[in-house]
């Protein structure tokens, strides 16, 4: 675990609760809950274990859609590794959200939104079913709904975004990738992604690999493993 900083060796007013830290490789301090055993966990996966190093060189995305941001660990991953992406990372719960935004506020390349990745564009709640911080889930509701958070889809967001295609596109979101990949857009937008790192969550909720590799198996890719995610890289950029 990297050394604990204090925030005047930053000049950072850190919220409270809030520790910072020094990571190797990464130009900016970044936060954690020191009484969240999820963020220390997160933190090693992203960035001492690197998880989402691609097996590709050369690799210079242009658009990175980080679905599922967490505490902002794969954001400043990717923002720190490739310096000229623009990114948009999504995150819907309020406590990983407010820590997403504190430990991305310094790099201009780094889009946030509260919001969570759906099929359509609706409102979501969501829940804790016994997974833990980093298991959050999100289950359709209606705008009445006190709890109630906007989803986004993946095709908004590469409308939004500006480019005709998606260079990589991250997804760690709980079992949503079955309500995502099951949508009637799919084709519309999968047929424009470069590179795509998920990782699956059958054990939270039956049926998403089955729509995943439903939708995927239209296209060529080169497929690998890294850690806990499953990689897919568009055959004609490997060549």
């Amino acid at each position: 675990m990297p050394e604990t900083m204090s925030s005047t060796q930053f000049k950072f007013n850190v919220p409270f609760g809030f520790n910072l830290i020094n990571i190797e490789g990464v130009d900016t301090p970044f936060a954690y809950r020191p009484n969240v055993d999820e963020d220390i966990f997160v933190i090693k996966s992203v960035f001492q274990y690197q998880e989402y190093l691609l097996p590709i060189e050369n690799f210079q995305p242009k658009l990175i859609l980080d679905c599922g941001g967490n505490i902002g660990c794969s954001a400043v991953y990717f923002a720190n590794k490739y310096p000229d992406a623009k990114i948009y990372s999504v995150e819907p719960e309020s406590n990983h959200f407010k820590l997403l935004k504190f430990n991305t506020c310094l790099y201009e390349n780094i889009h946030v939104i509260n919001s969570a990745l759906w099929d359509k564009e609706t409102f979501i709640k969501i829940e804790d079913k016994g997974w833990g911080d980093l298991g959050w889930m999100t289950f359709e509701t209606n705008e009445e709904d006190t709890a109630a958070c906007k989803t986004v889809t993946i095709s908004k967001l590469l409308r939004d975004s500006g480019f005709d295609e998606i260079d990589l596109l991250k997804m760690d979101i709980e079992g949503a990738e079955k309500e995502v990949f099951g949508a009637a857009d799919v084709d519309d937008w999968l047929s424009k992604v470069k590179v795509l790192t998920i990782e699956l969550h059958d054990r939270m909720k039956k049926g998403c690999s089955y729509e995943f590799f439903k939708a995927i198996s239209k296209y060529h890719w080169h497929f690998s493993f890294r850690s806990e995610n499953l990689v897919f890289i568009r055959e004609d950029i490997l060549k």
